[in-house]
């Protein structure tokens, strides 16, 4: 092997970006599709490249970095890998497959637009999904990502069209019940290579290949063209003038700007905006600003610089992954975290909770680990009511157990109660 050959060609490296992230059940052959990846975008350091030679090369080792991760054989924690092709540049967010680690896939979920799920082909029998492909199907579902389903180790099975059309079958049946939209289906070989990076297989397979898939995902709406959701992070001073700092989540903002500013959507307007310290005519979703205003309103740090059409709200119904070992029980309070927002909630109901084993809604008076579930949620102070479904960006929260500042639950707004 020509080591040299596996440094990343510098301009390789593409404007065109792509997160995605991956999921599989443990022995489905993700860790080894993702080495596979790497090695065949040629896009390995010298010394891992110096440890692949031979034929029985061991590519789920490229992935499972933590030590704890090779005594165990299973990823554990949330690990991002960088690559690129000519044409996209490609950030991988790999997550745990084990149920209990639940939590890093909704983590690895919250920054990625596609996900990846791997299913070993050989251990779908009679049409039935394993349960946790099911969760991570309902975790990608919830995220509102689209989904790429590579079923894996189909050289086993002969490359049967018949096998993988069971798969395709019962994934979609999954899809429908989840409201899942945008599926594509590749058969792949992650330890021979085969429709990873290159092509092979069967004839009877003449799509695209794993990479081509990704290197076609569908651009989400550029959030420079979405409302102005500018949450405020840090309230600075440079002599008279007041400044509000942050990150613009959504839509672009310049001087002139008529804009409300909450949470008591007062209105003002954008005086000047500055990046770095300097001032500029424009800046859009991304951009981390000062923002000084013409009027003096009344704008301390968790409010939010927004358009015009702003909503606020104390009650909202949202879909909640729970994350806290410790269930939830009624008339437990927790503080809601939303950008820089933070203020206590209540969980008045939960509406029900979603069964993994068969997709049901089923009624539910506690929320344990890695429960998937609908609720009414109340909050003492107004929280911002962006759907997730429109500004992922502000459209989410975060639960934490006031006492041990544990995350307990990832929330996304779905409905505004009156």
């Amino acid at each position: 092997m020509d080591s040299a050959s596996y440094f990343p060609p510098a301009q390789n490296w593409s404007g065109e970006q792509v997160r995605f992230m991956t999921a599989g059940s443990v022995d489905d052959g993700k860790s080894t599709l993702i080495g596979r990846l790497l090695l065949d975008s040629k896009v390995l350091m010298l010394d891992q490249a110096a440890g692949l030679d031979g034929e029985d090369i061991d590519l789920a080792a490229l992935t499972d970095g933590l030590e704890a991760e090779r005594a165990q054989g299973i990823t554990i924690d949330v690990a991002y890998r960088y690559f690129a092709t000519p044409r996209t540049s490609f950030i991988i967010a790999d997550s745990p497959g084990h149920e209990q680690y639940t939590r890093n896939m909704v983590t690895a979920a919250s920054v990625s637009d596609v996900a990846v799920i791997v299913i070993d082909v050989a251990r779908v029998e009679q049409g039935q999904l394993k349960p946790q492909t099911r969760r991570h199907a309902a975790v990608a579902a919830l995220m509102g990502l689209n989904i790429i389903v590579a079923v894996n180790k189909m050289d086993l099975v002969g490359w049967s069209q018949a096998r993988f059309d069971e798969v395709r079958a019962a994934f979609n049946d999954v899809a429908g019940i989840l409201n899942i939209k945008n599926i594509a289906f590749v058969p792949v070989s992650a330890k021979r290579g085969e429709n990873i990076v290159n092509r092979g297989g069967p004839d009877w397979y003449n799509g695209p290949t794993l990479i081509e898939l990704l290197e076609d995902t569908p651009r989400k709406t550029s959030l420079a063209n979405a409302p102005l959701r500018l949450p405020v992070q840090l309230l600075l001073r440079d002599g008279d003038i007041r400044l509000y700092a942050g990150r613009i989540e959504s839509g672009a903002v310049k001087p002139g700007d008529k804009v409300r500013v909450g949470p008591g959507a007062f209105a003002a307007t954008v005086a000047q905006v500055r990046i770095g310290g300097a001032g500029v005519a424009y800046a859009e979703a991304g951009a981390s600003v000062a923002v000084e205003l013409a009027e003096d309103r009344d704008l301390a740090q968790g409010g939010v610089i927004a358009d015009n059409d702003v909503r606020y709200a104390r009650r909202v119904v949202a879909d909640l992954c729970w994350l806290d070992e410790n269930a939830w029980t009624p008339a437990r309070r927790y503080r809601l975290r939303q950008g820089a927002l933070e203020t206590q909630a209540l969980i008045e109901n939960v509406r029900f909770v979603r069964d993994v084993s068969n997709l049901d809604n089923v009624p539910a008076n506690e929320l344990k680990l890695n429960d998937i579930a609908s609720v009414q949620l109340a909050a003492r102070d107004p929280i911002l009511a962006d759907l997730f479904a429109e500004l992922p960006g502000t459209g989410a929260f975060v639960l934490f157990d006031p006492d041990t500042n544990q995350t307990a639950a990832a929330g996304m707004i779905r409905e505004i109660v009156q």
